[in-house]
């Protein structure tokens, strides 16, 4: 049984390696080393952890993280009338070691998630999958939107 909770200092290793590992499995032959990508991966994921607008979830069994996922608090400019802090979530890395897939431990890490931000009063939980999983993201709530825009510079994604 998965164990979820909120990461903690002490997982940044495990986060950096599984980083590296989901980056592996999209794009193999990383154009920088190990090495280069857990300090500057480690010097984000503390600041993120600090900052109190990062929150990442994992997934721990037998005492190993096997899964996780990252969310980002975007705050809104206020409007009269709504909430004195209005926020939204950016659900991001999103990632299950592979011999752990397929057993609802991600759909358990996204309600746990789910649940936090409406107790925190995030307004709504955005994200962009990729094809492979439009499903799972369906089956846990999330619909198509098509009011949202995008601008890329020369090409490249951001």
């Amino acid at each position: 049984m998965a164990l979820v909770r909120l990461a903690a200092f002490e997982d940044i290793p495990h986060l950096v390696q599984m980083r590296w590992d989901f980056s592996e499995e999209e794009h193999p032959n990383q154009a920088v080393s190990f090495e280069e990508f857990h300090k500057v991966c480690s010097e984000f994921l503390e600041k993120a952890i600090k900052s109190g607008n990062w929150y990442i979830w994992v997934a721990e069994v037998d005492g190993s993280l096997v899964s996780h996922m990252y969310l980002h608090l975007i705050h809104k400019i206020p409007r009269p009338g709504k909430s004195p802090d209005p926020h939204y979530g950016y659900v991001t890395n999103v990632y299950t070691r592979p011999a752990f897939r397929n057993q609802g431990i991600g759909s358990k890490i996204h309600n746990t998630m789910e649940k936090w931000s409406k107790e925190h009063g995030v307004e709504f939980l955005i994200l962009w999958p990729s094809s492979d999983s439009v499903q799972f993201y369906s089956r846990n709530g999330f619909s198509r939107c098509e009011e949202a825009m995008e601008k890329h510079w020369d090409g490249a994604s951001i």
